[in-house]
């Protein structure tokens, strides 16, 4: 239930506001107290909606009473209406405003007055109220979005943590890869390479020899064979592990590289290479890894694309190097990155992540019928 207090130590001046506040206000509660002291221990229990205060009291008069409710938190909220034959007074009203007064009314009052004030003190109260509830439930969102913003920090810290792992163990495989590579083709090489043509060597000897001709002829079909066996394993070693690429760098590896497509392709594809530098200077293993990657793209365009026409330009700009790969191919929509996962071994998502992983940057562009230009942005080493 809704109460007001009234502090008066005047008994016929309560029973008069009481009077008047049972008429006007017959939802409250009134409640009475003839001293300070009562009046402090009944707003701190009762916690009533407005109080009414005489100034002038003995023992504890109303400024102080005043004072003391505006510092204690339980009851600073409550509006206070000071009730005094000395309300009209400027110094008496700057003192009470001082001590947290919200409003005044000077005694002998009017009844209509005293009712429209004690309406202020009630809106006063309920706005506040209101103020409250709303400030605690911000504070709460405030609160809830600051865990949120910790929380989303702290997943990204770990996101960050886990790309950075990522990519150590993708650098980690593509070094065991490459040496893997190496050690296949070092067997195909000295293995089975060697192996052939011993074989081959020792099968057309047998050719000196007096022998029927269909044994000779077998003979040389057999030893074309072997020949062509060689051929393909010689290449499979190159494919494995480029020994040009080791030996001479990279841009003599990428125009080999064309080369090869050019030769592989089942239909006839121009090949062209651009490079307005003479060398570029790369760590081993980023070298490598460019270089795969341009192997994938044009293993792309000879298998995908259509193309008649694809060509690598090399710059440098900016501390970058720009590496492209273009070709007049049937091309596709970019924005259907399933396109390119489809058409590429690794995909979309593969090449930017490995290059990612030495600072650098993969940029591509494409349109339907309107061919693909890739771009490889790699930094160049300090």
């Amino acid at each position: 239930m809704n109460k007001i207090l009234v502090i008066d130590d005047i008994q016929t001046n309560l029973l008069l506001i009481k009077s008047i506040l049972i008429k006007h206000f017959p939802s409250f509660k009134i409640l009475l107290a003839d001293s300070g002291k009562e009046g402090l221990l009944m707003a701190r229990e009762e916690k009533p909606e407005t109080i009414l205060l005489d100034i002038f009291m003995p023992e504890i008069d109303g400024f102080e009473v005043c004072r003391l409710l505006k510092n204690d938190e339980n009851t600073r909220s409550i509006p206070v209406l000071m009730v005094s034959a000395y309300g009209d007074n400027t110094d008496v009203r700057i003192k009470g405003l001082n001590v947290g007064a919200d409003a005044f009314i000077s005694k002998p009052f009017n009844n209509s007055e005293l009712v429209a004030m004690v309406n202020v003190m009630l809106r006063i109260k309920h706005s506040e109220d209101l103020l409250r509830v709303q400030n605690k439930a911000l504070q709460s969102t405030i609160f809830k979005l600051q865990e949120a913003e910790k929380a989303q920090k702290k997943n990204l810290r770990k996101i960050n943590q886990y790309q950075k792992k990522l990519r150590l163990l993708n650098a980690t495989l593509l070094e065991s890869e490459e040496k893997e590579r190496k050690t296949i083709a070092g067997f195909l090489h000295d293995g089975i390479g060697q192996t052939l043509s011993i074989a081959n060597m020792k099968l057309t000897s047998l050719l000196n020899n007096e022998m029927s001709e269909t044994l000779e002829k077998a003979i040389g079909e057999t030893s074309n064979l072997i020949n062509n066996a060689i051929a393909e394993t010689r290449l499979l070693t190159y494919d494995l592990s480029p020994p040009i690429l080791y030996e001479f760098g990279l841009i003599p590896a990428i125009k080999w590289k064309l080369e090869q497509i050019s030769s592989k392709s089942k239909v006839p594809i121009q090949t062209e290479f651009i490079s307005h530098v003479d060398q570029i200077v790369l760590d081993p293993e980023v070298s490598i890894l460019v270089f795969r990657i341009l192997s994938e793209l044009l293993i792309n365009v000879l298998k995908h694309a259509e193309a008649s026409k694809t060509s690598i330009s090399i710059k440098n700009l900016k501390k970058n190097y720009y590496i492209s790969v273009v070709d007049n191919g049937k091309g596709f929509d970019t924005k259907q990155s399933n396109e390119f996962n489809r058409q590429s071994g690794y995909g979309l998502f593969s090449i930017v992540e490995r290059m990612e992983s030495i600072n650098g940057k993969f940029k591509i562009k494409s349109k339907t019928g309107k061919g693909t230009h890739a771009v490889l942005v790699i930094p160049v080493k300090s």
